[in-house]
Formats: structure tokens, sequence, C-alpha cells
């Protein structure tokens, strides 16, 4: 995956980041799925894949693709246990970090 130095800071400050989130600079669905960890304070680091050195990037394509049988679809969250869930679907994001409707 991505080195954690090219990730930034985000969400709540208390404790290590639990999740981190690889995202599209000007996407909708990830901006919604970085503000729903934010709503919840869920401490995170993110990267907006589109900005990163194009070797970093088509090495990070080619990995996902690889590893996981499929084409990008973002935003993608990586579980702690390195699971990455494709796309945001607040049920499914809710499921994954065991947040309930509040």
């Amino acid at each position: 995956m991505i080195d954690r130095a090219y990730f930034n800071q985000a969400g709540s400050t208390e404790g290590e980041p639990r999740v981190y989130v690889y995202a599209l600079s000007d996407c909708e669905h990830c901006k919604s799925g970085m503000a729903f960890l934010d709503a919840h304070r869920i401490p995170y680091r993110y990267v907006y894949v589109d900005q990163l050195p194009s070797e970093v990037r088509i090495a990070f394509k080619k990995e996902v693709g690889q590893k996981f049988y499929r084409n990008l679809l973002f935003p993608m969250l990586e579980l702690p246990e390195g699971e990455l869930v494709f796309g945001f679907e607040e049920p499914i994001w809710r499921e994954k970090l065991a947040l309930f409707a509040t």
C-alpha cells in the first residue's frame, strides 16, 4: 500500500488513527465519507491518490488490482486488520466501524 508518510491527519485528534482513507481530491463521495468519519469523531488519516507522484499512484493501482481483483472505487476505507471497503455507503461503513444510528 501507500507509504504512511503521504497521509494527512484528519478527524478526531484523540488517539492514533483507526482507519485510513484513500480518496480523490475532487470526489464528492470521498468528501462525504470523510465527513461521516468526522461526525463520528473517528481518528483517521487520508491521502488524495490523484495528488501522489505518478510512480506511487501507478504502483498503488497495480497493487490493489492484484490483491483485490477489482478496479478502484473511491473512497477506499482501510480498516485496522487491512480490509479495504470500496466506495462510501454509509450503512456499510457504519457496520464495519461498529457504529449505531444516532
